[in-house]
């Protein structure tokens, strides 16, 4: 059986020079390994660039093109060139329903590639470049080469250009940014791209770009021999395209030859780089990428060869003379570049030999620490052990930072730490956000769930909404025209009152005295309204309180309603009475009790009442008297506390989780202090970037969390008493 073909594949993304581990622009899709469903249409690269005035915060658009582009190509009918090009449509349509949705501009380039056992098929639209490397030498192709192209997201629609190169051993293909046409030179490309080793290319990649003064990014993809027992790329019959038209390589970057031609009157190739450009003949793209070089890269390609005329005949016949012996002289000077040439080696040599005895110094002390800290039953030792080892491991990777000692070494570190720090990881619901908020005047503040009911407060759009969700999945927005619905807006007039600027919103169950359910919000003018499922809004009275000064939270337990007073330094408890408060309000804490409310940023009330401050220290009340608690420690530190979540359970079923916006994690602890478990999603470490609040709906076991842009929904993991406990007593 004929040995099938295997990818190997690195992505190089560039922050001025610098090598970053963060890529938002490029995604590798395999489905053999089990990322999606294949589909018979093989394995699919993905690499994107925006352009536009300000792109400091376009992580969620970016998810949201590379997931449009993956679901339409693997869910598309057709082959594989027609699922490129629908998969690239959907993304430009995307960008224009974003732009006019945000008031923004973006324009984007995007270069996929369907790898199969068979070819490599590419497609190309706005501002992209695509060298490929093959038996057939060095082509480049890029939409660039149309004066005229079309961007996606422009008013236009962009066109799909197709390319095919048949697959073999030995192809490497990297699609990049368009500013390396700044920094690309012919012979440069041909030197990175001679080795079919994707890390290889991609460390080449990385030297040719360490002078750019802009973001760049490269996908590295290699076919070579996977053996007989190699698992090659899959591709269904159905799936292939007909022949297809290949696309053409650049006319401004011609094909460059397997090798150079030499002549003894051919110019020197440092004479032709010093040779000045008219201005004349630099172009720009006015499209905001940098593409200038991209013209003079094409240029000095070829090497020229210079034709000469046949010498004339000698008028007389000319005089042979006698080969000179070579002068002593030169004889010398071989010597003595000889001897340099040897001295220079030996100095690196021993160079090298240096280099590799500090690397293993290193990496054995790294490995010393991580041992003892693996078998310490200090929990704090242990951590400072894996400071230590992390010290000791970071000198090492300063000589060889791909070394593989050097990668298992961090794998070891991170899985000791992540298990002496509880971290559990958040596995569903981050690839797409349930709700995204492109609005730019949103301001996302609370959100809580009722059933199928995902209520959002939105208090820079000063609304408050209602989402829907699917009554058969539960893990999506019912696909209905009322979604969001729209419940109550500043603005609005409710049986006669104004509703001022909305500041907090709850649910507010059935429970003692009161007789309804539904949501209640306050404006900042403390004025109260209810939602009736069959009225909508309605008002709530709420007794008068001369005391209160400034309402800076608003929270419910069984039928009461407390107001946070910051600045009276009180908690306000209401009775309710039928549906409304009318009861005089009552001070939750009596005189004789210290406390200080100006700074907490939220409070949980389950019979005792919890206060939670922005550094993570929390305070416990019962009758408003303070009783002991404290958290445990936790690696990294709580620094940022933004929201709490308690349930109603005592131990040891209580839980109180903690939501840390300066590490994107949520923190959870039993009643009694003890760290439980700290989540976060992995696969997803930005994810929960500017994180505000989150929600426990306990009848699904579900956890929202909302963000400035979005709202994710994630099944909550389930953390047994008794794994916390052996957690707690050591590293086994």
């Amino acid at each position: 059986m004929a040995n099938t073909l295997k990818t190997e594949v690195r992505i190089v993304h560039l922050q001025q020079g610098r090598r970053s581990s963060h890529a938002p622009t490029a995604r590798v899709i395999e489905p053999a390994s089990g990322i999606a469903p294949a589909q018979g249409k093989g394995n699919l690269y993905i690499l994107l660039e925006l352009a536009g005035e300000d792109l400091s915060r376009t992580g969620s658009l970016y998810r949201q093109l590379l997931n449009i582009i993956q679901d339409a190509y693997f869910n598309a009918s057709g082959d594989v060139i027609a699922a490129l090009t629908e998969a690239l449509q959907a993304a430009h349509m995307l960008l224009q329903n974003y732009n006019r949705d945000a008031g923004t501009d973006f324009i984007a380039g995007a270069t996929c590639l369907a790898v199969t056992s068979r070819e490599i098929i590419s497609a190309q639209a706005g501002p992209t470049i695509l060298a490929v490397s093959s038996d057939k030498g060095l082509q480049w192709f890029s939409p660039l080469n149309d004066d005229d192209y079309v961007a996606l997201g422009e008013d236009d629609a962009p066109t799909v250009e197709i390319g095919r190169v048949a697959g073999h051993p030995g192809v490497v293909i990297v699609a990049m940014h368009s500013a390396w046409a700044n920094y690309l030179e012919v012979p440069l490309m041909m030197e990175a791209t001679a080795v079919a080793r994707a890390r290889a290319v991609a460390d080449q990649m990385a030297g040719i770009g360490i002078d750019a003064t802009e973001d760049l990014t490269a996908l590295v993809v290699t076919l070579t021999e996977a053996g007989a027992a190699g698992k090659g790329v899959s591709i269904s019959p159905e799936a292939l395209p007909e022949e297809a038209e290949p696309a053409t390589p650049s006319a401004d970057i011609p094909l460059a030859p397997a090798e150079w031609e030499s002549g003894p009157e051919e110019p020197a190739w440092e004479d032709i780089y010093e040779t000045p450009v008219a201005e004349s003949q630099k172009k720009k793209t006015g499209k905001g990428f940098g593409l200038g070089a991209l013209t003079a890269l094409g240029k000095r390609a070829p090497k020229p060869s210079i034709s000469k005329k046949p010498a004339q005949p000698a008028a007389q016949k000319a005089k042979v003379k006698k080969p000179r012996r070579l002068p002593y002289i030169l004889g010398v000077i071989l010597i003595l570049i000889l001897g340099v040439a040897a001295v220079t080696a030996g100095m690196w040599y021993y160079q090298g030999q240096q280099r590799v005895k500090m690397f293993e110094k290193f990496i054995n002390g790294s490995q010393v620490q991580l041992e003892a800290a693996q078998k310490t039953q200090d929990i704090e030792q242990a951590r400072r052990l894996i400071q230590f080892s992390q010290e000791q491991l970071n000198q090492a990777a300063q000589f060889f930072p791909d070394h593989p000692k050097v990668r298992k070494l961090r794998g070891d570190i991170l899985s000791l730490q992540a298990q002496i720090n509880k971290v559990v990881g958040l596995m569903a619901g981050f690839d797409l956000p349930l709700i995204s908020f492109s609005d730019p005047a949103s301001n996302p503040s609370g959100v809580f769930v009722n059933g199928l009911s995902v209520y959002v407060l939105d208090t820079g759009r000063g609304v408050f909404e209602r989402y829907q969700l699917d009554d058969a999945t539960s893990d999506r927005l019912a696909a209905n025209a009322e979604n969001p619905r729209q419940l109550l807006k500043t603005g609005d007039v409710v049986e006669g009152r104004t509703v001022g600027q909305l500041a907090h919103a709850i649910w507010a169950p059935t429970a003692g005295n009161r007789t309804a359910t539904g949501p209640l919000i306050l404006d900042h003018s403390t004025q109260l309204f209810g939602i009736n499922e069959g009225l909508g809004p309605v008002n709530v009275a709420l007794a008068e309180n001369s005391a209160l000064q400034f309402v800076s939270g608003m929270y419910f337990y069984s039928g009461n309603l407390y107001l946070q007073d910051s600045v009276g330094n009180q908690l306000w408890r209401y009775r309710p009475s039928g549906a409304n408060y009318v009861n005089p309000p009552e001070p939750y804490f009596p005189p004789e009790t210290s406390v200080d409310l100006k700074s907490v940023i939220d409070i949980g009330i389950d019979g005792d009442v919890w206060l939670l401050y922005p550094n993570g220290s929390m305070l416990k009340f019962r009758s408003g008297i303070q009783e002991p608690f404290a958290l445990d420690q936790v690696d990294p530190p709580l620094t940022q506390a933004v929201a709490l979540w308690v349930n109603q359970a005592d131990m040891p079923a209580g839980r109180i989780l903690i939501a840390d916006a300066a590490t994107n994690r949520v923190l959870v602890f039993d009643k009694e202090g003890k760290l439980l478990a700290q989540l976060t999603p992995l696969e997803h470490p930005n994810a929960l970037k500017d994180l505000k609040d989150i929600y426990v709906d306990e009848m699904t076991n579900t956890l929202y969390l909302l963000t400035k842009t979005a709202l994710y929904q994630s099944p909550l993991p389930t953390i047994r008493l008794d794994e916390a406990e052996q957690g707690a007593q050591g590293t086994p």
